[in-house]
């Protein structure tokens, strides 16, 4: 009899599951969250509310085009990517890419970005997209940067990216692997895929199916994790630690070449801070939740997998502070290192919140910041970081983890190692035009310096900056 209740307890279970999954993401999740949970969506969206004050009142342009590559598996796809300028911009403008997820136009931030001037542009998004995070939608995204970047009407010196969530990894990622990036904001970026995909989203599969059917501990979760497993199908090993490192900001933040703003609250659940800085993350467990609940980083994650983003970015070049809000409306702060982390204290983390603990309120200002990155250009804002340069040539010589090159298959599309070369000597022929090459020869040969094999990187620059000469 015990064994015939839970077998239909697994079955009312998994109804429940598939009925709110599937409502859920039919429709809206962000509008669905909402009314399921109680839960604020825009406290999912990471997006603000759109005030009658911020409204744009002027003209839209909006167009819709279509961004080819090849995905790991070595087929090829296209994806489209949605782009809105003002009608009134004239010229070559400024632009910002928000990764992964779609821009909503019914935000405070979208407006904002139209009443200034700037074009915005995103993905079409599919829930499908979240499962392929770390594997081609990694490659698709890089895709639609490099497409933007030549088109007609983009001014390649300002050229900003924005990402909330699963965005905030693109917009770390993306920033780690590409020169050429004005500056960026990532908010409750996921930092390490190993902990929050492998660890802790299972974790909090178990603790909701261990829930009671009318009162489910962990509601967001139940949505949102399930959506992101098949990620973990990109690491056939599970001890391979130089892979989750490499598929994980934490790998190679080392890397960040541009100012990057990264956004936090101690209450994510979702997201857990611990693995931006283990500074501010409460010790306190919810008493929904087993005592053992990962929290916190484990101390015995292979290879540097146990360690937060601050803890493996360069100490010179990161600033870590913890704000409370004093009001509603605050300026996003922000400071002169490659990474400033902004960690905001709204208490422990909550079961029922999402990535802010329920009832958090305000809103960051991140104008400022985008106006003051802009009027400075890549000029100023683009440092030749050894770390990232290397990883340029890597990616040259057809070793990329993160973006697997092709040959064979269609040298014209974005994935194969002849586009790769090619996006290279472009971001390269950039860096040269606003500095010089003798500068950039410097910093190569100091970053050649710290190579695993100083005579192939050393070959493989030659020839990249042979090609740099004859531009």
């Amino acid at each position: 009899m015990n064994k015939i209740v839970k077998i239909f307890k697994r079955f009312i279970w998994v109804i429940v599951c598939a009925v709110i999954f599937v409502t859920t993401f039919g429709i809206s999740l962000t509008v669905k969250i909402s009314s399921l949970t109680g839960i604020n969506a825009n406290s999912f969206t990471l997006q603000n509310e759109l005030t009658d004050e911020a409204r744009y009142t002027g003209e839209i342009v909006r167009e819709t085009i279509s961004v080819p590559y090849i995905k790991n598996d070595g087929s090829e796809d296209k994806r489209n990517i949605s782009i809105a300028r003002p009608k009134e911009a004239v010229g070559n403008i400024p632009l910002i890419y928000i990764p992964h997820y779609a821009m909503d136009e019914n935000t405070a931030e979208f407006q904002q970005y139209m009443s200034h001037g700037w074009a915005v542009a995103s993905p079409v998004f599919l829930n499908e997209y979240n499962g392929i995070l770390t594997g081609d939608d990694l490659v698709f995204n890089n895709a639609a940067l490099y497409t933007l970047r030549h088109m007609e009407g983009v001014d390649t010196q300002r050229i900003a990216v924005v990402g909330g969530s699963a965005g905030g990894y693109m917009s770390l990622m993306l920033n780690e692997l590409q020169m050429g990036i004005s500056a960026s904001i990532a908010n409750s970026p996921i930092s390490n895929i190993y902990y929050n995909l492998y660890i802790y989203f299972p974790a909090c599969d178990e603790t909701n199916r261990n829930s009671g059917f009318l009162s489910i501990t962990m509601p967001i979760q139940l949505l949102v994790s399930k959506s992101f497993r098949t990620n973990l199908n990109n690491f056939p090993d599970v001890n391979d630690a130089e892979r989750w490192a490499a598929l994980s900001p934490i790998g190679n933040v080392r890397a960040l070449s541009n100012p990057v703003v990264v956004n936090h609250y101690t209450g994510d659940i979702l997201v857990p801070v611990d693995q931006i800085t283990k500074k501010y993350t409460y010790s306190e467990i919810d008493d929904k939740l087993s005592d053992d609940f990962p929290i916190r980083l484990g101390t015995d994650y292979p290879g540097i997998l146990s360690h937060s983003l601050e803890e493996e970015a360069d100490l010179e070049e990161v600033s870590t502070k913890r704000y409370e809000w004093e009001n509603q409306y605050m300026n996003m702060p922000y400071g002169d290192k490659l990474l400033t982390i902004n960690i905001f204290d709204d208490g422990p983390m909550d079961p029922k919140g999402s990535h802010t603990a329920p009832g958090t309120t305000g809103s960051l200002d991140t104008i400022p910041y985008l106006e003051e990155m802009f009027s400075r250009t890549l000029k100023e804002t683009e440092k030749a970081v050894p770390e990232k340069l290397l990883l340029l040539i890597e990616r040259y010589e057809g070793n990329s983890i993160q973006l697997p090159a092709h040959e064979g298959i269609n040298d014209s599309v974005y994935g194969s190692l002849a586009v790769y070369r090619q996006e290279i000597i472009e971001e390269l022929q950039q860096y040269v035009k606003n500095h010089s090459l003798s500068e950039l020869d410097f910093a190569m040969q100091s970053a050649i310096a710290l190579s695993d094999d100083n005579t192939q990187a050393n070959e493989t620059w030659q020839e990249i900056k042979k090609l740099l000469n004859e531009k």
